[in-house]
């Protein structure tokens, strides 16, 4: 079995529906990320933001399953950690709250990207 092709599967799909929530109940995304939805401008930055780093990353995946290519879904996974790493960046240097489930959601979807990546690189992989 292609567990590089199973992994990249998974993360796209998973991803996928976090995006098709923020286009279509944008209120309810933003309330399962326990954020406030905005009003006016900060609202469609909100939602074209969360919408494209979701859909983004969802393609990524996507084009690693289809061209075989570990770069696609490896950027991916440093997108994820960039977030992760952010995340507890800014409890230290913006006093923010560090929103543990939105760590382990991250550093999961990093810990797939980065192991379909290794399985991809592999001289074994076919």
């Amino acid at each position: 079995m292609k567990y590089a092709n199973i992994l990249s599967a998974i993360l796209g799909l998973v991803l996928a529906a976090i995006s098709i929530q923020w286009i279509f109940n944008p209120q309810s995304a933003a309330d399962s990320l326990g954020m406030l939805y905005l009003e006016g401008d900060g609202r469609n930055t909100q939602i074209r933001d969360f919408t494209a780093f979701f859909m983004g990353t969802s393609i990524m995946c996507f084009l690693s399953l289809v061209t075989k290519q570990y770069q696609w879904i490896l950027c991916a996974g440093i997108i994820f950690f960039i977030a992760a790493l952010f995340n507890v960046i800014s409890s230290f240097i913006h006093d923010a709250p560090i929103v543990y489930s939105a760590l382990i959601s991250e550093i999961l979807f990093t810990m797939i990207a980065v192991s379909a990546t290794l399985i991809y690189k592999s001289k074994n992989y076919k």
